[in-house]
């Protein structure tokens, strides 16, 4: 079920098409990428301008796959295929250098909200500068494991005590305006998971705090490739190092996160 009401929907459908450049990391990806082309091909609110698919260090055939998918694509939107270093945070970087479109989708190659994470910026009155789907908006319906929702809370103090951070998931799907979110991206050093918190950091660093928007985890979502090991160490000197190189965000009193529809 989508996170808006049916009035919310009209609103949505209602809005005009967008210049949306929707940018998707795609790392062992080969069997979910084309079914993640074609759903983002016929997003509410119309289709994007283009999708940009970063293969980066994949083990599979998923960079064979995505030039056999390019070459017999023909229909709107535009798919650009490209290559980075491994990692979300290099593949963020590789799209965002390329985008053209007025505004940027920062999701995943297995669409985890579906398109519940769009919805939910079209229902918005005015469209946020930066939005975050959010796993921790109250109206979110994203079920976890017991062990995921243990490290979610701890990773949530880590980024309040460390970092200053107070937005509620910073491993979101992310829409941005596009003028700024190539300035943060392009700012952004972690090649990782991390790099989306990063960026969060350095959003609220340059005061724009993002508004988290409601999600629904999707039925069909491939098992998590989390590496509970690897990845948790990894993530943790993240937050060390974005410590050492930004210190604490220091926001306004009167500025707090905003969650839309709490």
């Amino acid at each position: 079920m989508d996170v808006v009401a049916a009035g919310e929907r009209d609103q949505a459908a209602d809005r005009a098409p967008w210049s949306l450049s929707v940018i998707v990391p795609a790392c062992n990806a080969s069997g979910t990428i084309e079914d993640t082309l074609s759903r983002l091909a016929l997003l509410p609110g119309g289709p994007p301008t283009e999708i940009l698919v970063v293969e980066n260090g994949s083990d599979d055939d998923t960079w064979e796959l995505l030039e056999r998918i390019q070459k017999d694509w023909d229909n709107p939107p535009a798919l650009v295929v490209l290559r980075s270093e491994r990692g979300i945070g290099a593949a963020y970087r590789a799209g965002a250098a390329t985008a053209r479109g007025d505004w940027l989708l920062l999701t995943a190659d297995d669409l985890p909200f579906g398109t519940s994470d769009v919805e939910a910026v079209l229902a918005c009155r005015a469209l946020p500068r930066f939005a975050i789907g959010s796993k921790a908006h109250p109206r979110s319906r994203v079920p976890r494991s017991l062990p995921r929702r243990v490290a979610t809370r701890v990773f949530r103090l880590l980024r309040r005590a460390l970092l200053g951070l107070e937005v509620g998931d910073t491993q979101g799907t992310f829409m941005i305006e596009g003028t700024l979110a190539r300035r943060l991206i392009a700012a952004t050093t972690v090649n990782g998971f991390g790099m989306t918190t990063e960026l969060v950091a350095l959003a609220v660093r340059s005061g724009q705090h993002p508004t988290e928007l409601p999600v629904v985890l999707g039925p069909a979502v491939t098992p998590s490739r989390i590496n509970w090991v690897k990845d948790v160490l990894d993530m943790l000197g993240t937050l060390i190092r974005l410590r050492r190189l930004l210190g604490p965000v220091r926001r306004p009193s009167t500025s707090r996160p905003s969650q839309i529809g709490a």
